[in-house]
């Protein structure tokens, strides 16, 4: 970043956004965001259309304010870090795929590791509690591969975490799951959590695959997840609370 900089523009995806996120974390700088792949879920928290062209005349009317920032380990999150069956998709991604099929490509990994997943058990101790799930999310944004709510009353400033535990196993409950998210009815399932939380441990299994903002990750378990220390200053529209 240029020396004095006060905003600084990012194009890209999620994974590009985090990144460049993690460049301005403690400046002044502010970061605006133009969304330019697959699920471009920061950009819609923040009250931008998804089109490139559209978010950047948009960003002419919107204002500095202060996000809330993930921390999982050493790396930073804006959205989410998760792990289970979507972790283990992305591991598996063609990222020339991605490149050129986007959406299609993620649903096609995530088709190809759903038929022989094995739904271990993801061990983790969330404020102290310990907890078992085949999925787990740690959201600091509402919002999940696009505008689907995975924890509704998530915000970007309101200085806490949000996990989305899942219980179920097998390809039908997986599935009904998936369904149930789409339609915003996953809250009232049986074997779904939402629970505000200000830190998680994820103890095990070894060699867990995690995800942040959409990029596959490696982890060394265990391994704190908590907010950030400092705060990240973003331009959004007014309204914005995603």
């Amino acid at each position: 970043m240029e020396a004095g900089a006060e905003t600084v523009y990012a194009f890209g995806g999620d994974g590009t956004l985090r990144e460049a996120a993690a460049g301005l974390l403690g400046s002044e700088a502010t970061l605006g965001t133009i969304p330019g792949g697959t699920a471009n879920v920061i950009p819609l928290a923040l009250g931008l259309p998804p089109r490139p062209v559209a978010a950047a005349r948009r960003l002419r009317e919107a204002m500095p304010i202060e996000m809330d920032v993930g921390r999982c380990g050493t790396e930073i999150f804006l959205m989410q870090a998760s792990g289970g069956l979507d972790a283990r998709a992305l591991h598996h991604l063609d990222p020339v795929q991605k490149r050129y099929l986007g959406k299609i490509a993620v649903a096609l990994a995530g088709l190809s590791q759903w038929r022989k997943y094995d739904y271990p058990d993801l061990e983790l101790v969330a404020d102290g509690r310990t907890q078992f799930a085949s999925f787990f999310a740690i959201c600091n944004l509402p919002y999940y591969g696009g505008r689907f709510r995975l924890a509704p009353a998530a915000r970007l400033d309101d200085h806490q975490l949000h996990l989305v535990l899942f219980h179920g196993r097998g390809q039908a409950e997986t599935l009904g799951f998936a369904r149930d998210l789409a339609l915003g009815k996953h809250e009232a399932r049986g074997d779904v959590e939402v629970i505000p939380v200000q830190e998680v441990e994820l103890k095990a299994p070894p060699g867990l695959a995690l995800q942040l903002d959409g990029d596959a990750m490696s982890s060394a378990l265990p391994m704190t997840v908590r907010l950030a220390e400092e705060r990240l200053r973003v331009l959004a529209l007014p309204g914005a609370a995603g």
